[in-house]
């Protein structure tokens, strides 16, 4: 039997006869004479090589090789050099604590997790609260519905879920998720909130809070800022039912200054008829508030039971009142400031605060919302705004300045910014207010379905947010516009 030869390898000059490896060895050498052209390296070492050289727009080249090749600018790096010239592929990212909501499409399509609290814990944040933009159709409400179902599917009850619903966008959600719904409506049968209530504290800050919400209430229906005595009786009537220990609501406090006691009067150093003439437009703003577009909502003692101890939350279903431009921003800070006081109290569960349709909030509520943000650490509630785009944030007040205020509180509080896509006339605005840098802004405008920059603290990501089957069937906004519904062409992506 012969011998047997094993093959020689293809990638080596082993084996190979001594002419054979000494052709190959000419090839590497020389090769101007093997394509018939002067090599430009010629009598260079090889180390010479990368030697960078100008083209005639006298522009830094190298050539590949020693042969003519393709002109293309040269950069000898490492990984290390490549991180600090373009830091998000190889940041360390923010970790696997916190829920799965997407990809990281700048740290290398590395999974994206998020938790308010957990972030809080880690110190990625000094607050929990949220805010969402995003122009329609753009899955801003896909990915704030996606955040609170994965919330719950981790957490459990660990994540009390309370969402101020002024739409009916959510009721989907709330049925497959266990939420109580609350449907408020005008007229009777309806339910009934007491925006009066104390809550589950009955503090100075509860006090303040009744106080500052009263005054923001009133100021809505009147259409302006009280005056200094208007805002005094107010306040003094609040806190004289807050000292007598008793509850109370909107229509108690009513009569409780339509024929001001004796008491009121030597306070405010003017005569009964005084006093009764330069108080009316409070008396009867409060009455506007119990009667007519919002009659049987706010007006007498709460009407629902909710489990704020041991359920997985409630849904606030402000819909009958949406189309309604004037009853609408009253409606939400009432309901807003009901829902926020039931959360207090309770540190040993953590409660997430969705509030959707934000600009209604802020409109007449701006003031006490900012004040609800600043309490939101001690208190364990994590708010998430929701809105469209920064004019809906800086258009509710009548100047410029004052707009300019608001929106600044507001977002000094908020430390995790969620920006989907802008429409062109939004950009400076976004840029201005949330100090996006030259990237992030031509991100902004540019942004796909779904996709959004996540500022976290000093940090920023690009997110896309992925949904599953069961996320696009109950998450469907779009159902009329689309026989498909959404997500339909999109794979996994959000809608």
């Amino acid at each position: 039997m012969g011998r047997l030869t094993p093959p020689r390898p293809i990638s080596s000059t082993r084996g190979l006869d001594v002419t054979a490896a000494a052709d190959h060895r000419k090839r590497r050498q020389r090769p101007s004479q093997v394509t018939g052209r002067t090599s430009p390296h010629k009598g260079r070492r090889p180390a010479d090589r990368s030697r960078t050289h100008r083209d005639p727009d006298d522009k830094p080249v190298s050539r590949l090789g020693d042969g003519p090749g393709v002109p293309v600018d040269w950069s000898r790096s490492t990984l290390a050099h490549l991180r600090s010239v373009y830091p998000f592929h190889t940041a360390a990212g923010f970790g696997e604590r916190g829920v799965l909501l997407g990809s990281d499409v700048t740290g290398g399509f590395r999974g994206f997790y998020f938790d308010p609290f957990e972030f809080y814990q880690q110190r990625h944040l000094t607050n929990p609260n949220m805010i969402v933009m995003g122009s329609v159709g753009f899955g801003k409400s896909a990915t704030v519905k996606a955040l609170i179902r994965r919330l719950q599917a981790v957490y459990g009850t660990g994540r009390y879920l309370a969402i101020i619903d002024p739409k009916g966008e959510y009721s989907t959600v709330a049925t497959d998720l266990g939420l109580a719904v609350i449907k408020l409506f005008p007229g009777k049968g309806g339910a009934r909130v007491n925006p009066m209530d104390p809550g589950s504290t009955s503090n100075d800050d509860s006090v303040i809070a009744r106080q500052t919400l009263a005054a923001q209430l009133v100021a809505g229906v009147l259409g302006r800022e009280l005056t200094p005595l208007e805002d005094a009786v107010l306040s003094w009537g609040i806190e004289t039912r807050c000292r007598a220990n008793q509850a109370f609501t909107l229509a108690d406090l009513h009569r409780e200054i339509l024929d001001p006691p004796d008491e009121l009067v030597r306070l405010s150093r003017h005569t009964p008829l005084e006093l009764a003439r330069a108080t009316s437009p409070v008396t009867f703003a409060l009455d506007k508030l119990c009667s007519r577009t919002l009659r049987g909502m706010f007006d007498g003692p709460t009407t629902v039971h909710v489990d704020w101890d041991n359920g997985p939350g409630v849904v606030l279903d402000l819909s009958a009142v949406y189309a309604n431009s004037e009853a609408l921003p009253l409606v939400m800070v009432a309901a807003t400031h009901w829902l926020n006081g039931a959360l207090r109290g309770r540190p040993e569960r953590r409660s997430v605060q969705v509030i959707d349709e934000a600009w209604a909030a802020v409109r007449h509520g701006a003031a006490y919302l900012q004040g609800s943000l600043k309490l939101s650490r001690t208190y364990g509630v994590a708010t998430v705004l929701v809105c469209h785009r920064p004019s809906d944030l800086t258009a509710q007040a009548d100047d410029g300045t004052a707009s300019s205020k608001i929106a600044a509180g507001l977002l000094s509080d908020i430390q995790t910014r969620v920006l989907l896509r802008q429409p062109p006339e939004q950009i400076a605005a976004a840029v201005e207010m949330f100090d996006l840098s030259e990237r992030e802004r031509d991100w902004l405008g540019q942004l796909v379905q779904g996709r959004a920059i996540w500022k976290i603290g000093a940090r920023t990501a690009c997110v896309q947010t992925v949904l599953t089957a069961g996320d696009r069937k109950l998450f469907d906004t779009d159902s009329a516009m689309s026989s498909s519904g959404l997500g339909a062409g999109l794979g996994e992506r959000v809608g």
